[in-house]
């Protein structure tokens, strides 16, 4: 029952070196430099898009600061009598610590008239960034108008 033939069909032949020695058993060359090359070329896009991300969020920060104070200003002007409000508009000036972290800021006042509303006030606050000193940051408030002199009777 031992017949030569089935034995030959159970037992697989053996694989002759010339065939083993062409298996990989790891990376070429080449395939580490295509890696390698796919890898830069991903950095070389991503770095200034981060590059780009964090100036912008310095912007970001710059403005917030600056419309915080512009509202902090305004609220100043609106706790000032109406018949010192000349003088509180000409006295406006930033805070120390805005100065300190806004380079070459400056905070401009004007009185825009009156209207319905009140006295209108526009407050303007500009800084050494790009396109901040043609274009500043404006913040408009009305103050309550002063009342009506009652009549004399």
């Amino acid at each position: 029952m031992n017949s030569p033939r089935l034995h030959a069909w159970l037992v697989r032949p053996q694989a002759s070196r010339a065939s083993s020695a062409r298996l990989p058993a790891g990376f070429t060359m080449l395939e580490v430099v295509a890696a390698t090359a796919v890898t830069a070329m991903a950095l070389a896009t991503i770095t200034p898009l981060f590059a780009r991300q964090l100036r912008l969020v310095g912007e970001t920060r710059h403005e917030r600061l600056a419309l915080e104070e512009l509202a902090n200003q305004a609220e100043r002007l609106a706790a000032v009598s109406s018949t010192n409000l000349d003088a509180a508009v000409a006295a406006v000036d930033l805070s120390p610590e805005l100065r300190d972290l806004l380079p070459g800021a400056r905070l401009t006042a004007a009185r825009a008239g009156a209207s319905p509303l009140g006295e209108a006030v526009v407050l303007s606050l500009g800084w050494d960034a790009p396109g901040r000193q043609e274009r500043p940051l404006s913040l408009a408030t009305w103050l309550p108008p002063l009342p009506a002199p009652e009549d004399a009777r």
